[in-house]
């Protein structure tokens, strides 16, 4: 039990004493010692999460090759998975290698890829969006009327028709620009303010050695 509480005070302090150490490199000058440790644990940082990333991929692969030996229920979605995931290692591994030629010389095949899906199924869920919100009007606005019902419902009618390229709707357009760049846009920066805040309380629970994860 002692040699327990040891190895947790001990990383406590070394927790605490590399984040410190970091955070003033991070606010002194290029060139100086604490600067040059905190670029030194900074990129030793990156390198850990690449490892990570590594081995997350390898143990993706593992877990659905397993499901695909074992035939369990869903194998062939593992399958088309791991299919996937090797298609675009070997994509990335030839274009570090330059093995393109002709027309293809000088692509990035693989980052062609990923934005041609990506882009794919964000249009996707972007048009879902548009039935999911509709919906949820019409429910709030059966369920029952209230004021933040009648808000959602307004809203989202400026929003959709705000959009549409007609003859006289200006001042809709106005009106729609005005409540996205105003409202929507306050509330996403409150939300990254947010995000922000709870990053430095974190951070200053780490600092402190308030947080749990690093006692045991």
């Amino acid at each position: 039990m002692g040699s327990h509480r040891l190895i947790r005070l001990l990383s406590s302090v070394l927790v605490i004493s590399l984040g410190l150490t970091t955070l003033i490199g991070l606010s002194t000058a290029e060139g100086t010692p604490p600067a040059e440790f905190a670029a030194f644990a900074l990129s030793l940082v990156t390198v850990s999460a690449a490892v990570a990333v590594f081995v997350g991929v390898i143990n993706l692969l593992a877990v659905h090759l397993g499901r695909v030996r074992r035939a369990e229920r869903g194998w062939p979605y593992s399958l088309l998975a791991v299919i996937v995931a090797l298609g675009v290692i070997a994509l990335r591994i030839a274009d570090r290698a330059g093995v393109w030629s002709g027309d293809l010389e000088g692509e990035q095949l693989s980052e062609r890829a990923f934005e041609a899906v990506q882009v794919s199924l964000e249009s996707a869920l972007a048009g879902l969006v548009l039935f999911f919100l509709v919906y949820a009007a019409y429910r709030l606005m059966r369920r029952r009327v209230t004021v933040w019902s009648l808000v959602f419902t307004g809203a989202l009618l400026l929003a959709l028709v705000g959009w549409i390229p007609l003859d006289g709707t200006e001042a809709l357009a106005d009106a729609r620009a005005w409540f996205i760049r105003v409202t929507v846009g306050g509330g996403a920066r409150g939300i990254l303010i947010g995000v922000g805040l709870g990053t430095v309380a974190a951070g200053v629970r780490v600092l402190t050695g308030q947080d749990r994860s690093i006692r045991g």
